[in-house]
């Protein structure tokens, strides 16, 4: 204990840097799990179980390249207009996803506070969706 001591005061700013990026991983997994995001595998159940309605948010080229089966694509930007197109779908689960995750929980919390009563975020994004080779249509 005396050694580690000895050397957090002698490296100062390493320990820092590892306090600093211990707190940002730790961070970065926990936000997901905080706002309820849902894994890959979890989405693929609410789709085919609960008949959920993919939200895509990414831009409209990027949606013609690939977007998961059957998504609705929303424009955050013009989020009352988009919000009345998903009305048709206000009982059914909504799974909003983005290109990495990043992005899309904003959507979710605005979706929940205008009365939706289950929107969930994919972790991860379509790039996780990728990443488990996952179909997708154009």
């Amino acid at each position: 204990m005396d050694r580690l001591l000895e050397f957090a005061t002698h490296h100062s700013l390493l320990v820092a840097a590892f306090v600093l990026l211990l707190a940002t991983l730790l961070g970065t997994s926990l936000r997901g799990t905080r706002r309820g995001a849902l894994s890959t595998a979890r989405g693929v159940e609410l789709l085919n179980r609960e008949d959920a309605v993919p939200v895509d948010t990414r831009g409209e080229a990027a949606f013609r390249a690939g977007h998961i089966i059957q998504a609705v694509r929303f424009d955050p930007a013009r989020f009352e207009a988009e919000a009345k197109k998903l009305e048709r779908f206000r009982e059914r689960p909504l799974l909003v996803y983005c290109e990495t995750g990043m992005s899309s929980g904003k959507t979710v919390s605005r979706l929940k506070a205008a009365g939706f009563p289950k929107v969930f975020e994919l972790q991860g994004g379509i790039a996780a969706w990728r990443a488990d080779n996952l179909p997708l249509e154009s």
